[in-house]
């Protein structure tokens, strides 16, 4: 069967890290903005910690989580209360090289970070924990830690709360299972994370005995959960190489394995499965891969709609590109966007999002899209938002995207050094 072309090998192993060696040419001279129904309220350089992982915002104040592209891993707290002129009040720096803490949770007055060594220099350092660490943010500028949840191997990748049944889906590493499984917490006291259960897909318990249920000559080892998200009673999973699953949760104490789709694995589209959100009240589902290389290596990671309406047996109705895609080569018709010596494709969605609203979603350097999806089998883009580049980093890399629903603010994070714009929707 004919296949997209993989210009370099899917990478299985591990999502990628912040670091940008060997850089493919871009453009000599700074991009402009672009921009379609929406306009530029404020911008931070957040004061030289300009990369962005994750956002979180709320009453007033904006986390940003640092990866250490640019030398900064960390933390930084910004006030937006007046968004045009956010302002840096706090930021706390980790050790460089040896871990992650690029991921964050608001949870009640709690505020979760994740911590995930790094290979090498990371598993050596004796004082390093994998895992989570737990700050009270009751004064939401003055973070105070309070302790660690400590977890095997390399720690946690991301922690996803689910705020009706307070629970904590994390992707975790567990000895003697190849990459990350789920482990699900009880956080209905968010200071004292319990551990209920882990789940895999089968074949990643390597030390159990168990085999590689996937083609393992094509994905490999790279079956492994990237993000859970919930979905009632249910967890809707992206296992990165591996497709989509999804568990039943009826019993946290006790996940139920129900399926796994792969078009990665049977067609050649995209891997890198990253987020599967069912919005509250939708019965459809947007599926995300994520795009990992420059210049389209790889065909670029895209967004795909599911019918959710029969749980055992989700069918994909619809995908979104903001440019036409070659049908053979899955690559953008317009060469322009594989030429700027940076990634195209997609990667973090707004999380928060219900039924009703836009999808908002970083596009690396295509910037944010807003895409109207509430005919899913018909998306439509109403407006999108290129960041400029600046004589540092020519090309955009927007990373991470989230809305402030009591303003209607739109926040939007730079992966590499661009820092956070504030944005305004004008459509």
């Amino acid at each position: 069967m004919s296949r997209p072309l993989y210009k370099i090998p899917p990478r299985s192993v591990d999502t990628p890290f912040g670091v940008y060696d060997n850089l493919p040419p871009g453009p000599a001279e700074p991009l402009p903005e672009r921009s379609r129904n929406v306009r530029r309220v404020g911008h931070s350089d957040m004061n030289g910690w300009g990369d962005t992982m994750t956002l979180q915002v709320r009453d007033g104040v904006l986390y940003s989580a640092h990866s250490g592209t640019d030398g900064h891993d960390g933390l930084t707290i910004l006030d937006v209360k007046d968004p045009t002129k956010p302002k840096v009040v706090r930021q706390t720096a980790d050790k460089t090289g040896i871990a992650r803490s690029h991921k964050i949770a608001l949870v009640e007055n709690v505020f979760y970070t994740n911590m995930e060594k790094l290979p090498g220099a990371g598993m050596e350092d004796p004082e390093l924990i994998g895992g989570l660490r737990i700050f009270d943010v009751e004064d939401p500028r003055n973070p105070k830690f309070v302790n660690y949840v400590e977890v095997e191997g390399r720690g946690i990748h991301r922690p996803i709360y689910d705020r009706a049944r307070k629970l904590l889906y994390c992707s975790a590493f567990k000895d003697g299972c190849r990459g990350k499984v789920m482990q699900n917490y009880d956080v209905s006291d968010p200071f004292g994370p319990e551990l209920l259960s882990e789940a895999w897909i089968e074949g990643q318990n390597e030390a159990a005995g168990e085999t590689p249920s996937w083609d393992f000559d094509y994905v490999g080892w790279g079956c492994w959960l990237h993000e859970a998200n919930p979905f009632g009673n249910y967890a809707t999973c992206g296992f990165w190489n591996g497709g989509i699953a999804m568990f039943d949760m009826t019993d946290p104490r006790e996940p139920e394995f129900m399926w796994r789709h792969n078009p990665h694995e049977t067609h050649g589209w995209p891997g890198c499965y990253h987020t599967f959100l069912v919005p509250p009240g939708s019965e459809f589902a947007i599926v995300t891969t994520e795009c990992v290389t420059m210049n389209c290596a790889h065909p670029p990671a895209f967004v795909t709609f599911y019918d959710m309406r029969y749980h055992e047996a989700p069918l994909p109705i619809s995908t979104f590109h903001p440019y036409e895609i070659d049908p053979d080569s899955m690559r953008p018709r317009d060469p322009y966007w594989s030429q700027l010596g940076s990634r195209y494709g997609a990667h973090n969605v707004w999380l928060d999002m219900k039924k009703d609203d836009f999808m908002y979603i970083a596009w690396h350097n295509a910037g944010l899209r807003i895409v109207d999806c509430s005919n899913p089998f018909s998306p439509k883009e109403v407006g999108y938002y290129i960041p400029p580049g600046n004589s540092h980093r020519t090309v955009p890399q927007s990373n991470d995207v989230v809305v402030d629903p009591s303003t209607g603010l739109i926040y939007l994070g730079d992966r590499w050094g661009l820092g956070i714009d504030i944005l305004e929707f004008t459509g």
